[in-house]
């Protein structure tokens, strides 16, 4: 299993800004070093899974398991493709995640009485363990993350995104699940 990935740390610290034209720089899409909304979330997301492998890494997770193991614990059993939902993953690259946890013992696959194609997944008494020791760990991470931000400005922050989710998520009419 890979340690902290320190190389996405620094690719993400030193990723050349793209020039853009003053006149597009200046609108509400671009900031005073030419990112863009998705470029600062994709750097903020490899920031924050960098952090959370360092965390994870003493029990020998990968921040892909993490997702699914952190999904369980929210929701309980789940059917394979409505976990792949939340998580954000395609069913079919969920197989060899799920395959691990079940070999490690953190979760239990068994299959739909009413259609034996299907699968429920859910958290076996070591995977809720180990949520229940790193989340606040994870959680306490990210909230110094937040260090210098109002409440104000996290409610705030909070609106915006949810109103960006919903954009993009009418834009895309599909049906992906909102978590």
């Amino acid at each position: 299993m890979p340690k902290s990935n320190s190389a996405a740390v620094r690719a993400t610290k030193e990723a050349a800004v793209p020039s853009v034209p003053a006149k597009i720089q200046s609108s509400e899409v671009f900031d005073d070093r030419g990112r863009t909304v998705p470029w600062m979330a994709r750097t903020v997301h490899r920031l924050y899974d960098a952090q959370a492998q360092k965390i994870l890494d003493r029990e020998n997770i990968a921040i892909a398991y993490w997702y699914y193991l952190r999904v369980l614990a929210e929701r309980g059993e789940l059917n394979q493709l409505e976990l792949s939902k939340r998580v954000g993953i395609a069913s079919t690259t969920a197989v060899p995640a799920l395959d691990n946890l079940e070999k490690r013992g953190l979760v239990q696959r068994t299959r739909d009485p009413n259609d034996r194609r299907k699968y429920f997944v859910s958290l076996k008494d070591e995977g809720r363990r180990l949520v229940d020791e790193l989340l606040p760990e994870l959680t306490e991470m990210i909230s110094a993350s937040l260090d210098g931000i109002t409440p104000r400005d996290m409610r705030v922050f909070w609106k915006v995104m949810h109103q960006v989710e919903k954009n993009l998520a009418r834009k895309a009419q599909d049906d992906s699940v909102e978590d």
